[in-house]
C-alpha cells in the first residue's frame, strides 16, 4: 500500500513538472555565443541576447560564453567548439581570405555572417604622470597591447605599424581586461590601447581611479589606416563618455558581427537572425510581451541602440549565412554582391 501511494505521489509530482515546465521541456536544439570578458561589450550585449533567443524560440536554447573575443572566438567557431560568436570585421575578413600577415592560423574559408552589431572604437589611455601627450610619445613605453588573440592586439600591431613603431620600439604588455585594470591602478602600464564599444566597463575603471587622459587619433595616422585597411573608419567620441574625458576624442573605429559557420544549419540561423530583427512573443512571460532582440539590448547597453537592422549588413566582410541571407530576402534588403553566400550562388 506504501509503495503504492508512493509510485502515485512521484506520478503525480512528475505531471506536474512537466506542466509547469512547459516549453523548455521541448528544448531540442543548441546554439551558443562566443563573447567577450566581463569588462567589455561583447559579453552583457551577447549574454542578453542568448537570453532573449531562449525565451523566443520554442524549441531552442541560446547560451553566451565569455572567452578572448575576436580572434579566439573565430578559431572556436572554426574547429567548431561553438555556433557561433562576436567578433571585430577585420578580424573576420583576415580569418576568411587568410591574409598570412595577419592571421596565423590555417583559413577559416567557410566563416559566414549573422549581423552586424555596432561601432567598435580604438581608445588611446595614458596615465598623466607618464608624460605622454600624444600618440607618437608611447616610444619606449610601457604599453598594454591586449591579449595575445584578441581583436584589440590585433588592431595594435596596424596602429605601431601606422606610426612606424613595432613591438621592439615599445614595452608590450600583452593583457586581458580585468588584469589591464589592475596593471594602471598599479601604474605597471603607462598607455594601453582598447578596441570596445563606447562606455567600456573597464575604461570607467580606470578613468575613475586614476587620472589619465584620452589621446586623439591624429588624422594622418587614421587616413594611412583608411588607405591601406578600409575597414577602418574615423569616428569621434561624445564629449564626457567617460570620466576625465571633457571634449570630443578624434579615434577610429571598426563594426562588431555576429559570425557563425556555413555548416550550422540553415534552420538555426534563420530563426536566431529572424528573432533577433522582429516583435516576436517572449514565450515564457505571462503578458507575452511582442519586442525583438534587438530593442532589449538597447536597454542593455549604450551600444545596443546600434543595433539596428537598417545597419545590419553595415561593414559585413564575409559572406551571409544561408540562413540570414535567406531572412534578408525576405525583408527586402539589397545584397552586396560579395555577401552572397556561396551555397545560394
Amino acid at each position: 500500500m506504501f509503495r503504492r501511494s508512493l509510485l502515485v505521489t512521484i506520478v503525480v509530482i512528475l505531471a506536474l513538472t512537466l506542466a509547469m515546465s512547459g516549453p523548455a521541456m521541448a528544448k531540442t536544439r543548441f546554439f551558443g555565443i562566443a563573447t567577450g570578458g566581463t569588462g567589455g561589450v561583447y559579453y552583457p550585449l551577447g549574454g542578453a541576447c542568448a537570453q532573449c533567443l531562449t525565451n523566443k524560440i520554442p524549441d531552442m536554447v541560446v547560451t553566451a560564453q565569455s572567452g578572448n573575443a575576436s580572434v579566439a572566438n573565430t578559431n572556436l567557431i572554426a574547429r567548431g567548439e561553438v555556433e557561433s560568436g562576436l567578433a571585430q570585421n577585420n578580424v573576420a575578413l583576415a580569418a576568411y581570405v587568410g591574409d598570412k600577415k595577419a592571421w596565423k592560423t590555417p583559413r577559416v574559408k567557410n566563416l559566414r555572417g549573422i549581423a552586424s552589431m555596432y561601432p567598435e572604437t580604438i581608445h588611446i589611455v595614458a596615465l598623466r604622470k607618464s608624460g605622454i601627450k600624444s600618440i607618437y610619445d608611447i616610444k619606449g613605453k610601457r604599453l598594454i597591447v591586449g591579449d595575445k588573440g584578441s581583436g584589440t592586439e590585433f588592431d595594435s600591431r596596424r596602429i605601431l605599424e601606422a606610426i612606424g613603431l613595432t613591438y621592439k620600439d615599445i614595452k608590450p604588455v600583452f593583457v586581458y581586461y580585468a588584469t589591464a585594470v589592475q596593471r594602471m591602478k598599479d601604474e605597471q602600464a603607462d598607455a594601453l590601447f582598447w578596441t570596445s564599444g563606447v562606455p567600456n566597463a573597464s575604461m570607467i575603471e580606470i578613468a575613475t581611479t586614476k587620472d589619465v587622459v584620452f589621446l586623439p587619433f591624429p588624422d594622418a595616422v587614421a587616413k594611412k589606416l583608411h588607405d591601406k585597411y578600409p575597414y577602418y573608419a574615423q569616428v569621434t567620441m561624445p564629449a564626457n563618455s567617460y570620466l576625465k574625458q571633457p571634449n570630443p576624442i578624434k579615434s577610429i573605429a571598426m563594426m562588431a558581427i555576429w559570425i557563425t559557420r556555413s555548416d550550422v544549419p540553415e534552420k538555426d540561423i534563420y530563426d536566431v537572425t529572424y528573432n533577433l530583427w522582429e516583435d516576436t512573443p517572449l514565450i515564457y512571460r505571462k503578458k507575452q510581451e511582442k519586442e525583438s532582440c534587438a530593442k532589449i539590448l538597447a536597454k542593455v547597453h549604450k551600444q545596443g541602440e546600434n543595433v539596428k537592422l537598417e545597419n545590419a549588413l553595415l561593414g559585413m566582410t564575409v559572406p551571409l549565412h544561408v540562413g540570414a541571407y535567406k531572412y534578408y530576402k525576405e525583408k527586402g534588403i539589397k545584397i552586396p554582391a560579395n555577401l552572397i553566400p556561396p551555397e545560394a550562388k
